[in-house]
């Protein structure tokens, strides 16, 4: 159900940020320093181009409910989101 309603704004909500969990490792070809990046290195240190390239690239879940909370409107009072896959290549 991914309706209007409270029930699928919740389940878009979810979706996002599981997604946002996997994606913000990745970071734009115009920083890298030597292309093509290799899939064991790690990706450098960076600022973004603007403060939501950066909020982008956060790996921190509290930037990306603040990304969901741009697009679909505030969180509710007791919402919570723990991502249910880490990374473990690096920290």
């Amino acid at each position: 159900h991914w309706g209007t309603d409270t029930q699928g704004i919740a389940n878009v909500r979810r979706y996002l940020l599981e997604w946002q969990s996997f994606l913000h490792r990745y970071i734009p070809a115009g920083i890298l320093e030597v292309l093509p990046q290799k899939i064991n290195e790690r990706p450098p240190a960076f600022v973004g181009r603007n403060d939501l390239e950066t909020l982008l690239s956060s790996p921190l879940a509290s930037d990306w409910v603040k990304i969901s909370e741009m697009l679909l409107g505030p969180v509710p009072d007791d919402f919570t989101f723990v991502p249910k896959h880490k990374s473990n290549s690096y920290e």
